[in-house]
């Protein structure tokens, strides 16, 4: 039998049952009472929605969250792809060569955030809820991570140097929270084992239903009021693509500020198919002419871009644009840094006892030879952010954290040192690439336009619920002179990239020679 093509695989669940809308004899009202038997028994054979397998676990999300993600473990690992690129092996090194981090141990994951959108996605807190095939133990994981075991609000944990908790829930269900806030952590489990309703918001309650049986992977951004308008009406005035529309500055501020959110759709078979929706309060059919390189741009300020989306096909109808095509694994890494679990090195060692562990150089070596494998993973992986013109302040700064949560157990000094001093050089890139729109914004903000200093009370509203003569009344410079300014800002930040990337290679050098040496093996 064929495999399902692409667009049965990713399709809306039930879509296409429709009914008549008119009935004029009675040979009609039986053919819809046969219509609705009918399309009960279609509702109750069809594949189930995905959100419906995690019952057990969305109600553990907190209300506050803005970012889901829900995997299918188990079929995602039993996929074509998965096996042929072992996604499912219990080594170290999987952390940061696989795309998506799967626990072995786990059937159903469900990771959820609080990202702040206006503040380049930042997180508040990430949190992830897994059920388990096995029972795990807290002392085995404290043991793995090097960290060491609590009990906080009745409820066994362990602690980690990667600024996480893990938390044990029940037999086979397994909690992990970032950052390793202990209070935060106390509350949370108060929350999650107590609470049996979702509590998720309307838009991420409705796209955890956006899936059926043959999609494992979903991911879901509320952004329902996050568009300021003060500030996306500047950007619609510099932003030449945006010009393209002939629209005004207004009509393209109340289209785009009634974005609702976005959701990934990813189905795994011997590829990975995705379909990316992005949904909105207005009709955003005006913007269709730009609406693939518009998306493109805000993917790749969120640190989200991947070269695959360049060959997307793209739709948009209504109040959606959405686009479709295939992910590589580079792809999947990038997309997945938005939201991940921290270093989950229990895998290693949950089966063994707890006998001390005999700490000699071959561990070191093979502790050591692993840590800086995975960074050459990540520092190969941002090869192209490093050396072009695009480098996200964003994809910086998640990969920092990447490094950050890297398994240090038994890692050489000078190896963790390197590690160390490579995540504040990334976060330094991300530091001068916002200081440069910090300094573009000051140059450009008494320039007239619609920057800050041309609003009165409410920026530019009256004191009412009408305009006060021209919203964005005040001298206009032109955008090519504020153009200008920022590109002086953004080149001062390029500078600073390039100078980095230099000392990242240089001390990457000098540490493979200084750690092939000292061990005898090629790092």
């Amino acid at each position: 039998m064929a495999k399902p093509g692409l667009s049965s695989r990713l399709s809306e669940p039930f879509a296409g049952i429709g009914l008549p809308s008119q009935f004029t004899r009675v040979g009609d009202y039986l053919m819809m009472l046969r219509l609705l038997l009918s399309y009960v028994c279609v509702v109750l054979t069809s594949p189930v929605a995905l959100g419906d397998s995690f019952d057990q676990l969305l109600p553990k999300v907190p209300p506050s969250a803005n970012t889901l993600v829900l995997i299918d473990v188990e079929r995602t690992l039993n996929s074509p792809l998965a096996q042929k690129e072992g996604w499912g092996k219990k080594l170290e090194l999987a952390y940061v060569s696989r795309p998506i981090f799967l626990p072995p141990e786990a059937t159903k994951l469900v990771m959820a955030a609080s990202l702040e959108p206006n503040n380049n996605f930042q997180r508040r807190w990430e949190l992830a809820v897994m059920e388990l095939d096995d029972p795990m133990s807290m002392r085995s994981i404290a043991r793995s991570e090097g960290g060491y075991v609590d009990t906080v609000n009745g409820v066994d944990v362990a602690w980690t140097p990667s600024d996480a908790y893990f938390v044990s829930l029940a037999d086979r269900e397994l909690g992990v929270l970032f950052p390793a806030e202990r209070q935060f952590v106390s509350r949370w489990v108060g929350y999650a084992t107590k609470n049996d309703r979702v509590m998720l918001s309307e838009y991420l309650r409705q796209a955890t239903r956006m899936a059926n049986e043959q999609i494992q992977i979903l991911l879901a951004i509320d952004l329902t009021d996050v568009v300021q308008p003060h500030e996306l009406a500047q950007k619609a005035e510099d932003m030449p693509l945006l010009q393209q529309t002939n629209l005004s500055t207004d009509q393209i501020v109340s289209i785009l500020g009634s974005l609702r959110g976005a959701t990934l759709r990813i189905a795994i078979d011997d590829d990975a198919q995705a379909q990316l929706r992005i949904d909105f309060d207005e009709d955003v059919t005006p913007l269709k002419a730009v609406a693939k390189e518009l998306t493109l741009q805000v993917l790749g300020n969120l640190g989200a871009h991947t070269d695959d989306l360049e060959s997307w096909n793209i739709k948009v109808v209504g109040k959606t644009i959405s686009m479709q095509g295939q992910l590589s694994q580079d792809g999947l890494r990038r997309v997945f840094s938005i939201v991940e679990l921290p270093t989950a090195k229990f895998s290693l060692l949950k089966d063994e006892n707890d006998a001390p562990e005999e700490v000699n150089e071959s561990l070191i070596r093979e502790s050591s030879l692993t840590y800086f494998r995975a960074t050459d993973v990540l520092l190969k992986d941002l090869k192209r952010d490093l050396k072009g013109n695009k480098a996200s302040a964003a994809v910086m700064e998640r990969y920092a954290r990447k490094i950050d949560r890297m398994p240090i157990l038994h890692v050489d000094d000078d190896l963790l040192d390197y590690g160390s001093n490579l995540a504040v050089t990334l976060r330094g890139i991300a530091l001068s690439k916002r200081q440069g729109g910090v300094q573009a914004g000051v140059g450009t903000a008494g320039m007239g336009g619609v920057g800050y200093n041309n609003y009165s009370y409410g920026y530019g509203y009256s004191t009412g619920y009408g305009y006060q003569g021209d919203r964005y009344a005040g001298a206009r410079a032109s955008a090519a002179d504020r153009t200008a300014i920022k590109a002086q800002a953004m080149a001062e930040s390029k500078n600073v990239r390039v100078e980095e990337s230099k000392s990242i290679a240089d001390a990457t050098a000098d540490i493979r020679r200084q750690m092939t040496k000292k061990y005898g093996v090629e790092f």
